[in-house]
Order: C-alpha cells, then sequence, then structure tokens
C-alpha cells in the first residue's frame, strides 16, 4: 500500500464540505447551560485533571443527549471583549488560561463528550479501562454515527451559547494544544462560511496526515490509537480510512482562509514535525511555524504566548 492508495480512501473536499455542513446544521442556534456552577476562586491541586484553577462551569447536553462542561473564565474588564476557544488534548484534560484573560480576552475551554467536568475525568462509556479515550476510532465504519463527528457537535453546541453573550465580540480565536491544536483547526474550518473566525493557533496539532504517518514503519503512539483498531479487511479498512479524512487537518486546510499559526517539536514522536509541515504547506492564508529544538511532545511552554500575539495580531 502506498501513499497515493491510502490518499484514494479519503473523502473528497466537496464530501469534506458537504459533511460538516450537515453536522453543524444539527446543532441549535440558541442553547442554554442547564447548570451553571461558579467555582472562579477555586484551585484545584490535582495537575492530571486541571493545570490551573479557576472559572465558571456551563452544563450542556450533546446532540445524542449526553452531558458534557465548559470551563468559562471571562474577562473582569468592561465593554466587549474578544473570545477564544479552547479545546482539551487527547488527554481530555482540563485548562484554564487566566494569562490570556489578564491579557483582555474572555476563553471558553470545551471538553467535549463529558470527558472531563468539575469532579474531573468522566464518560467511561467513551473510555477504555485503563483511561484512554475512545473517540479517535468510536464508530470509525459509520461516518454519520462516528466518534468525532458528536465531538465536534458538542464544541459548536458551545460555541453557539458564546455567539450569543452580550461581552463577546463577533470574532473568534481557536487555540490548543495536540488534539485540541487539530480540533482548533478544524473547528475553524466548519464554521469558516460564518464569518465568525479571526484567527487559530495549533501547538503540535494532531489528527493530521494520517496516511503518511500510516506508512512509516515507527508510528507515532497517539496516531496507532486508531490505526491498531483498523480492521484487516480491505473493503472495511477502505471504509474507516474513508471516515478518518472528515478530520485530517489536511482536507481542511484549503479552507483555512484566516491567519493560522502553527508550532511543532524537533524531536517530537507523537505529533510529529513532518506531518505539521505538511499542513503547513497547504495553507492559503496568512501562515507561521514555529520549530522548537530539542521539543519532544507536551504542551509548549512557549506557546500561550505566541498565541496571545497572533491573536492580538489577527483578532
Amino acid at each position: 500500500m502506498n501513499l497515493q492508495e491510502l490518499l484514494s480512501f479519503y473523502p473528497s473536499l466537496n464530501e469534506v464540505e458537504a459533511y460538516w455542513r450537515k453536522a453543524l446544521l444539527e446543532v441549535p442556534k440558541s442553547v442554554e447551560p442547564e447548570e451553571v456552577i461558579d467555582q472562579t476562586q477555586r484551585v484545584y491541586p490535582n495537575p492530571c485533571d486541571y493545570h490551573i484553577g479557576g472559572g465558571i462551569w456551563l452544563k450542556f447536553r450533546g446532540l445524542d443527549g449526553k452531558p458534557f462542561w465548559c470551563l468559562w473564565q471571562r474577562c473582569p474588564r468592561p465593554g466587549v471583549r474578544r473570545a477564544l476557544i479552547h479545546l482539551p488534548g487527547y488527554g481530555t484534560e482540563v485548562s484554564a488560561h487566566p494569562s490570556l484573560v489578564h491579557g483582555g480576552y474572555h476563553v471558553l475551554h470545551v471538553n467535549p463528550r463529558g470527558y472531563c467536568g468539575p469532579e474531573g475525568f468522566g464518560n467511561k462509556e467513551w473510555r477504555e479501562i485503563d483511561g484512554v479515550a475512545k473517540v479517535i476510532y468510536l464508530n470509525l465504519e459509520e461516518p454519520e454515527k462516528y466518534g468525532y463527528r458528536l465531538w465536534f457537535q458538542d464544541a459548536l453546541i458551545a460555541f453557539r451559547w458564546l455567539q450569543k453573550q452580550p461581552e463577546v465580540d463577533k470574532r473568534f480565536g481557536f487555540y490548543g494544544s495536540s488534539q485540541g491544536g487539530g480540533a482548533a483547526l478544524i473547528l475553524g474550518s466548519i464554521l469558516s462560511d460564518e464569518g465568525v473566525v479571526g484567527a487559530v493557533a495549533a501547538d503540535v496539532p494532531f489528527l493530521t496526515n494520517f496516511p503518511k504517518e500510516f506508512l512509516k514503519e515507527k508510528r507515532s503512539s497517539a496516531y496507532n490509537i486508531v490505526f491498531s483498531h483498523l480492521p484487516e479487511n480491505p473493503e472495511r479498512f477502505k471504509r474507516c480510512f474513508y471516515t478518518l479524512g472528515f478530520v485530517d487537518t489536511l482536507l481542511h486546510a484549503p479552507r483555512m482562509n484566516y491567519p493560522v499559526l502553527l508550532t511543532a517539536g524537533e524531536l517530537d514522536d507523537v505529533c510529529p514535525y513532518d506531518l505539521i509541515y505538511s499542513l503547513y504547506e497547504r495553507l492559503p492564508n496568512t501562515r507561521a511555524i514555529i520549530e522548537f529544538h530539542g521539543q519532544a511532545h507536551s504542551y509548549t511552554p512557549n506557546f500561550l504566548a505566541l498565541a496571545k500575539t497572533w491573536f492580538d495580531l489577527y483578532l
């Protein structure tokens, strides 16, 4: 099997656009949280669950009725402020970013599928016994029921709520690390026709160029989560690879008609730099990529400062 053969299994660009347009239309345009928990003053002691504390928890329900949580970090400055949407890594952790809030931005962390909330990790149904999320391969042979379709629809539900907040500007920034970086890129693409995407910042983004990684002798542990679940039967394999195309940032790149910042780690063997460069080469608008010398896979320490500068420039 070669690269061209794998790419031939992918959906067309028109199919990708139609798939996500339909998913977007299924999301109500007006939503309200069913529960609000103000924990603005709380500091979370467990770094495995939370990077830093503070914020208001908002509970929503996905289209299938499954609850999920967002952490709303509102800028205290008066007037209308710009808002950023942050998405989690594949570890499903929650992050609060007070430096961005202090810099003048509202920040909404969205944690789709109820993977993590005010009480820590949840949704055992969508996890393996060891806690690893199943979303990347759940219902992979059925695109309309694919795990990431519902995952992104959760994110879109939260975004619709954010749009209605009177203190929020009408153009938004999207950002995240690893899965969160890839998801920020894809969510921006899904919303690109609405004129609401100001800029995206993606730190060491996952969900990028599955075919290229599949053909490597030594595959990334992150990408192998889904590769290890691909069936051996040729027709079923094709169906699964077809579905993966809907969440490959390469097929979303033509729709990214807004400034995009990417980072990559020189020694990153989880989200390898060559995959990220292959995305960078396809971006059609203002773009930048920063490769960090000697860095393996991690939340890039300098990323938030870089992202703030990017959003200051382009939002």
